[in-house]
Order: structure tokens, then sequence, then C-alpha cells
């Protein structure tokens, strides 16, 4: 089975971590070690489909393939890997974990690399720094040193326009970009799948579903709401279906096991329309709609304020908690991230 080596955002490792898990899934993720913001996994994927399938990723960083593990960086055991993948022009990148050592070891772990390639292939190869074909990564701590193949990262400016306030309409409330594709991988909905977002306001996660190749649908009480979605997803050249329409009555709009998955930030209920009587009632009418549209044995994933005690709301004999966190926004305010499966 082949072994990965994985940075994750800093923001949330745990995020990170379980986004990872949600983009594989049904594959299973088998975690072999995590230290820091890294984590070494196996899993039954190829390197080019694990490359196309992070693409859509939010809080991963890169990803490599582990070629060997040595103990040191003596001549000796680097002659022990088979630098047969490295492909000319090359690069050599260093992530050093321990507290010693020479601040740039690139250029003398490029030797022996180097040295292979002539003498195998009888041409001399070519580093580049800029364009590298192959990007050989050594990432040393001070029990062992991984050789891996980087193939892939992500890009610098991913979320670039995408912001809430370059939106031709803007809302306070808005989710990042970041964070509303977090939401949607974690509800595991594949390319070509429904994604529902029952409280869509401007748009946020329709329109990092719909960019990533999924059907969006969106419902929210509010015409305007609607209208400011609408508007922005025809600026990103987004395609959704739009409802007006009360989230606690999802089955009004769509038929039973219907939707491969849903993913939402429902209101705080601190300036805005809600649709019940307290956010108490709108969560718990919003478990059981949720239930009825869902299909069985599919996601839903959600973010909500800490002060709704969201999981008292929850049938255990519909729903299985797959996984919960939080993360502090400000002072006042910390994020519940809540993942759920419907059995």
């Amino acid at each position: 089975m082949p072994f990965f080596l994985f940075k994750l955002s800093g923001e949330s490792i745990e995020l990170g971590l379980q986004e990872l898990g949600a983009l594989l899934w049904p594959k299973k993720l088998e975690l072999v070690e995590q230290f820091g913001s890294f984590v070494l996994a196996k899993a039954k994927i190829s390197e080019q489909a694990l490359k196309s399938t992070l693409e859509r990723s939010s809080f991963i960083k890169f990803a490599a393939l582990v070629v060997r593990k040595l103990n040191s960086l003596l001549l000796e055991e680097l002659s022990k890997v088979n630098w047969s993948f490295v492909e000319s022009p090359f690069c050599v990148r260093v992530i050093n974990l321990t507290e010693h050592g020479p601040l740039s070891l690139e250029a003398k772990l490029a030797a022996p690399i180097y040295d292979y390639l002539w003498h195998h292939r009888g041409k001399i190869p070519k580093v580049s720094l800029s364009a590298p074909k192959t990007i050989v990564l050594f990432l040393i701590r001070e029990k062992d040193i991984f050789v891996c193949k980087k193939f892939w990262e992500s890009k610098k400016g991913k979320f670039a326009g995408r912001e809430p306030a370059q939106k031709p309409v803007f809302h306070p409330t808005s989710l990042k970009p970041k964070l509303a594709l977090l939401l949607v991988n974690l509800s595991r909905v594949k390319k070509g799948q429904s994604l529902l977002d029952p409280f869509c306001g401007t748009g946020s996660v329709l329109i990092e579903a719909g960019l990533i190749g999924c059907k969006p649908i969106g419902i929210d009480l509010d015409e305007k709401m609607i209208s400011g979605a609408k508007t922005n997803l025809d600026f990103y050249g987004v395609k959704a279906k739009l409802l007006v329409g009360n989230a606690l009555e999802l089955q009004k709009y769509f038929k039973p096991n219907s939707i491969d998955g849903i993913a939402t930030d429902p209101p705080y209920g601190r300036s805005t329309k809600i649709g019940a009587k307290s956010l108490n009632a709108l969560y718990k009418g919003f478990f059981s709609s949720a239930f009825k549209v869902l299909k069985k044995g599919k996601f839903l994933s959600i973010i909500y304020p800490h002060y709704v005690p969201a999981k008292k709301f929850i049938d255990k004999a519909k729903w299985s908690v797959v996984f919960e966190t939080q993360m502090k926004v400000h002072g006042g305010l910390t994020r519940k991230f809540l993942v759920l499966q419907k059995r």
C-alpha cells in the first residue's frame, strides 16, 4: 500500500486530518503517525488519483510519496535509495525538524542523486529550482529521515477573488471560501453529486461546491438572500438550483432520500430571520427535516456557534456522529464543526 506524507494547515490540524479522510472516503486512510502539522499515512490510491483528489482540498498544504526511510544522511544510507523515480530537471528540498545541522542541506543531498542519474542515464542531469520535473523532499527528524517525492502542493492564491468582500453581493455573515470548501469536503460529496445548503445565504457554500463539479442546491427563507446568491453564482459562472423556502420543511421541495450531501452554516440568530421560535427549535427541526431528504449512509456537515447545544437535538437512532471540533474566531465567538452520517 502506498505510503504518503501530508502537511496540513496550521489553522486547524484536526480539521485538515478530517478533510483528508473525507476526500479519500470510501477508501480508508490508515494513519501511521502524526507529528505537528505532518501526517504519515497509507492509502489504497495511486499518486495521480490522489493528486487529482487533493486539488479540491482546503486545509491540506502538500503531499509527497514516501520513497525510503533512512537512519542517517551518511553516503552509505543515501546509496540505499533507488533514485530512478527522479526526472531531470530536479531539485531538492529539505524540512529539518531537528534543532541542529546545517541551515542548507540541499546542495549536499543533491550530489548523490546527480551522480546516480549521470551514471545510469548516460547524460548530465539538470537542476531547476523554478521548474523541476521532480521535487525530492527530505524530511529530517531526530530519529529518522524520510526521502519523498513531492507531487502536489496547494496553489497560492487559490481563493483569490472569492473572499466575501470581493463578491458582487456582500453579506457580513458569509463564510470565507476556505471554510466553505472545507464544509463541502467534509460532507463527502463527489463530482456530479447533489450538495444542498438549506441556509444558503448569498451562496458561499454553493459557489465552492459548484467550482469542484458538484450540483449545488440552495434554499433560504429570505428572498433577498436568494437574489444575492444568484448574482454571486452568475458572477463565478456556477449553475445552481435556488429556492425560497424553509429548511425545516425540506420534504416539501425534495423527494425522500434524494440528496447526496448537506453542508451548511445556519444563521446565528443575533440579527437574522431564522424561521423558528428559537435557535434551539431551528436546529431540532432542521436535523429532523434533513434526515428525510438525505440518502442513507450519506453525510451532513454543519458549522454553528458555541452557544447552541446542537448535539442535544440529534436523534442518535437516526444519525451517527462522525466528527466534532471547534475553532475560535474571536473573543466572543467560537465556531463548532459537526459531521453526521445518516444511519
